[in-house]
């Protein structure tokens, strides 16, 4: 149930996300958010830091980067930015109304070279999709809640790219041809992308640790990750959304057939409206400041 004041706001943004495979979101983080999610995040990283130096040295574990596991059990505001008002409009647009949380990470990229292949697709080695004219299967948030500086790991696309076959040879480019843009986010914003579209992590030439929040959303009929669904879900999955987000079944509903509309058993319009009318004032606010960089 798309409002027409959602329309108005979303319909720029989705050409955007369209033509491009990417959109830089600014600022639709809260600042409440944005300073409990930093301290949540130093808090998980410290207590994991010493357990992955360990895996390092026993050759089980990269030693570019990690992830802190199971990051929504490490405090109430990385549940939140599941289903952050500001973003679901833009995600019930880029996904569907039959979104459903895919996986998520909590980063850690120390300075050195980069751990991403470079020029890369996630869904390469997807079989059973038209990967180049499925812009809505998969898509990628990065959460920001510190600022980067362009030398500190940035995301870099290929914009376009994405309308491309799977098996096109990787281009030979480098991060300062004019074909790339970089993104060089402030705290609060988010950078989603279509994870088709050509992109990599940069060297981080820095002194800085880059840290960032990574949740990626897919269809209600593709199999989740445990690390997408909290260990206290009866503590969180407390609404239509959240419940779908998390991949609980709703009985008689198949998983071709579920959808965030207010029409299912338990559903509340009320609820999607009130979120919907909050997130198009937000929407209006960052329309005219969105951008592909931000230097």
């Amino acid at each position: 149930m798309v409002t027409a004041l959602d329309l108005e706001v979303s319909d720029d943004l989705k050409l955007r996300y369209e033509g491009q495979g990417f959109l830089h979101l600014p600022g639709v983080i809260p600042p409440t958010i944005v300073a409990e999610t930093q301290r949540a995040f130093d808090v998980a990283s410290k207590k994991h830091y010493d357990i992955w130096q360990g895996q390092v040295s026993r050759g089980e574990a990269p030693k570019a980067y990690y992830d802190i596991p199971s990051i929504l059990d490490c405090g109430d505001c990385f549940v939140d930015l599941v289903d952050l008002d500001s973003m679901m409009p833009i995600l019930l647009e880029t996904v569907g109304a039959d979104i459903q949380l895919n996986h998520t990470h909590a980063r850690v990229f120390p300075p050195g070279k980069t751990f991403t292949a470079p020029w890369h697709s996630d869904l390469a080695d997807v079989i059973g999709i038209d990967l180049g004219h499925s812009h809505n299967f998969f898509v990628k948030v990065h959460y920001f809640f510190e600022d980067l500086s362009p030398d500190q790991g940035c995301l870099a696309f290929i914009p376009g790219s994405h309308t491309q076959p799977p098996d096109r040879p990787r281009p030979n480019i480098r991060e300062n041809d004019p074909g790339v843009v970089k993104m060089v986010p402030k705290a609060g914003d988010a950078v989603l992308f279509n994870t088709h579209v050509m992109h990599m992590a940069l060297d981080n030439t820095s002194n800085k640790t880059r840290k960032s929040l990574i949740y990626a959303y897919s269809h209600f009929w593709v199999k989740n990750y445990a690390n997408a669904v909290p260990t206290e879900l009866d503590k969180y999955a407390t609404t239509t959304l959240r419940r779908q987000m998390f991949g609980v079944d709703e009985e008689g509903v198949s998983y071709f057939d579920r959808r965030y509309d207010g029409s299912l058993p338990g559903g509340n319009p009320h609820e999607q409206n009130t979120f919907r009318s909050a997130s198009s004032r937000l929407l209006k606010r960052i329309l005219g400041k969105s951008s592909v960089t931000r230097k």
